[in-house]
């Protein structure tokens, strides 16, 4: 880079470099002691020039003044330097400092969209496997993704698929049911009126008729059944309160079985024999969930043994035999689509699902419960036992 000075002292003496330089600041040699910087444009070049003053014979020997050996007082002295270098190394940190930037913008810019593509890889696939899930094939499940943060949720989603292939055959399983009930009923219908009509068998019209409305009885109540369980899951059902003795509406559930426990032989136990309890609930639905209570009790009790009825102030307990019931299956009491005897006479899965919804309905607790000796415990309540004894403490208080 090219360097030239000037010196110029009091008494007169000038130095100057080899060659010297072309252009000067203006006024250069009255400069103080505190250095001067500035630009200085000389022959096409721009200097940097720094000038000050100093005393003839305080610098070293390699001083500019030492040019001047005789020279006394003090002298301005004018140091010049092309700034070409200078400028060609903040042109060099400018570009780095504008370019890296840009250079880094431009490499994001390209390899976002296929570092977003990678990225999104597992879920593309994830929802290329859900295209090959639904009703059409149960069984199928998501594939692992290798992805970690999306192992969860592809654990989870299988588990929901799991359950609802689960509700799914239930459902198929009770729509199985329920179409052979309906069938049978009206198999029963079509095959009683063909035959008496090619083969007349000269029985009284009355009881065709009745057997005929037996049938088409059997059926309503199975429609009806499945329409009131769809109209109290939905809430939409209108409940008709009002206060119920419940000894009277079960005497008369036990005399209308009466036909069914004397035929197969059992003896009904209801202890004790003169409680009353008073209940404020929907009439026809205490019907349906007392009706559907004994009437489980007589179907299924074993022939000959006891169905025990225990009526108190705060419930209602029904218990018979159970020899053959265990205790994962006493758990699936009360589930719409489950039935341990499909295709029984009369049973396609509804009535226990129909008392419980009825039950839910009137704010009522209807439980199921299987103790050691095999005996199975219907308990229907009315009354929160923390009330109830909260008002016994009341009472004795007083």
């Amino acid at each position: 880079s090219q360097v030239v000075w000037a010196v110029r002292c009091t008494d007169g003496s000038r130095e100057t470099s080899f060659p010297a330089p072309t252009a000067y600041p203006p006024a250069w040699w009255q400069a103080t002691d505190a250095p001067v910087y500035a630009d200085v444009k000389a022959g096409g070049h721009v200097f940097r020039a720094v000038w000050f003053r100093f005393r003839a014979g305080d610098e070293g020997d390699d001083s500019p003044a030492t040019v001047s050996a005789s020279a006394s007082g003090s002298c301005a002295l004018l140091f010049m330097r092309s700034r070409a270098e200078l400028d060609d190394v903040l042109d060099t940190i400018d570009g780095i400092l504008l370019m890296t930037p840009m250079l880094a913008l431009l490499i994001v810019f390209v390899l976002s969209p296929w570092l977003v593509r990678r990225g999104l890889k597992p879920l593309t696939e994830l929802g290329e496997s859900m295209r090959a899930i639904g009703p059409q094939a149960s069984g199928n499940r998501l594939p692992p993704t290798g992805t970690r943060e999306l192992e969860p949720l592809v654990t989870r989603f299988n588990e929901v698929l799991a359950r609802m292939d689960e509700g799914m055959a239930r459902e198929r399983e009770f729509a199985g049911a329920l179409a052979h009930e309906t069938r049978t009923r009206l198999a029963e219908l079509r095959t009683l009126v063909d035959v008496e009509l090619r083969y007349p068998s000269d029985r009284p019209v009355n009881e065709l008729l009745k057997e005929i409305g037996h049938i088409g009885g059997e059926l309503q109540n199975t429609v009806s059944g499945l329409l009131l369980l769809t109209r109290l899951d939905a809430r939409i059902e209108t409940l008709r309160m009002a206060r119920l003795d419940v000894a009277d509406v079960l005497a008369r559930h036990v005399e209308h079985l009466a036909p069914v426990w004397q035929r197969r032989g059992l003896r009904m136990e209801c202890t004790p024999k003169d409680a009353h309890a008073c209940l404020v609930a929907d009439a026809s639905l205490l019907d349906i969930i007392i009706g559907n209570v004994l009437g489980n009790a007589c179907a299924y009790a074993p022939d000959g043994s006891t169905v025990q009825i225990r009526l108190q102030h705060d419930g209602l307990e029904v218990g018979n035999p159970a020899p053959t019931l265990d205790h994962d299956e006493v758990a699936c009491f009360g589930q719409r689509f489950w039935s341990k005897h499909h295709g029984a006479e009369g049973h396609a899965g509804l009535g226990l699902a129909l008392a419980g919804a009825a039950a839910h309905a009137m704010g009522l607790a209807l439980t199921f419960d299987l103790d050691a000796q095999r005996q199975l415990h219907v308990c229907l309540n009315w009354f929160d036992p923390s009330e109830t004894v909260h008002e016994a403490d009341t009472e004795a208080a007083g």
